[in-house]
């Protein structure tokens, strides 16, 4: 099964096929999805993501490598008064440690007197997950602009650290008496193993 049938035949079939980025974001009481374009999209799979008609941005949205987990930025711009408070008041309870998710999405542009008429092909797609850290504000008193940044960390940054244990000998028999799982992990550390052993 192809993984996006309904963008490679519009793009073999010579049709222009454009892609846009969707955030979601999972707030305790109410989720959120955007993307940077205009007015409301509304996806195959019956989800809408407001548009933020860009003012919104994003950075470090990065594939892991060499075992680093690059921090992500979420950028809201043009903000009032009032977003801003509610952005220090509320980030405690409503999203820290919440996930966010970006997906991709590609479009068919059918009408070429109207190359906004974006058109969704197939379904969103994730590309990266994290979870939010922590927001950063910005203050522009002599333009009186005002921005909240959402920082967030790859799922990847915690695939190394044990869930509240030690991958010891000890810890396993701790949790698990008897399982030998562990048994000879201190002896095998820097150890140089030659395989096949003929």
């Amino acid at each position: 099964m192809d993984l996006f049938p309904e963008t490679i035949a519009t793009a073999l079939g010579g049709g222009k096929v454009e892609c846009a980025n969707l955030v979601h974001f999972d707030f305790t009481t109410q989720p959120m999805g955007v993307w940077n374009g205009e007015g409301e999209l509304r996806t195959n799979d019956d989800r809408r993501w407001s548009g933020l008609g860009g003012w919104g941005g994003m950075s470090g949205v990065e594939q892991a490598v060499n075992g680093e987990a690059p921090e992500a930025a979420f950028t809201l711009s043009g903000v009032d008064a009032d977003v801003l408070r509610l952005s220090r008041e509320e980030f405690e309870p409503e999203c820290k440690g919440r996930l966010v998710r970006v997906l991709i999405q590609f479009f068919g542009v059918d009408d070429p007197a109207d190359p906004g008429n974006q058109r969704p092909l197939d379904l969103p797609y994730p590309i990266w997950a994290g979870r939010i850290l922590a927001p950063t504000f910005t203050i522009d008193a002599e333009n009186g602009e005002r921005s909240v940044t959402l920082s967030a960390e790859s799922l990847f940054s915690l695939r190394s650290r044990p869930r509240y244990a030690m991958y010891t000998d000890r810890d396993q028999q701790r949790r698990f008496p008897g399982d030998k799982g562990f048994e000879f992990v201190g002896a095998i550390v820097n150890k140089v193993l030659t395989w096949p052993d003929y």
